[in-house]
């Protein structure tokens, strides 16, 4: 059996979801924080975990990766 893997080498659990506590051992995890992801958060009381959902981490990962800001910050004033 293969396990999938998505950006950065985190697994895909059930097809949809993405540990949060692998996103946590990414060196920029406190950078992550700062994205507004309570609506993409849950807690699954029966694994005892906490998930993200795979195209919220996808997303992130992907402006992360082009441009080093996540959704919340302001886009630069490009006069500047």
């Amino acid at each position: 059996m293969s396990t999938r893997e998505t950006y950065l080498g985190l697994p895909v659990i059930d097809g949809k979801l993405v540990r949060r506590s692998d996103i946590e051992t990414l060196p920029f995890a406190d950078f992550w924080r700062e994205s507004p992801v309570g609506s993409t958060v849950f807690d699954d009381e029966r694994r005892g975990e906490t998930f993200v959902y795979l195209h919220d981490w996808e997303r992130f990962a992907r402006l992360f990766i082009a441009t080093g800001r996540h959704r919340s910050m302001p886009i630069p004033d490009s006069t500047e």
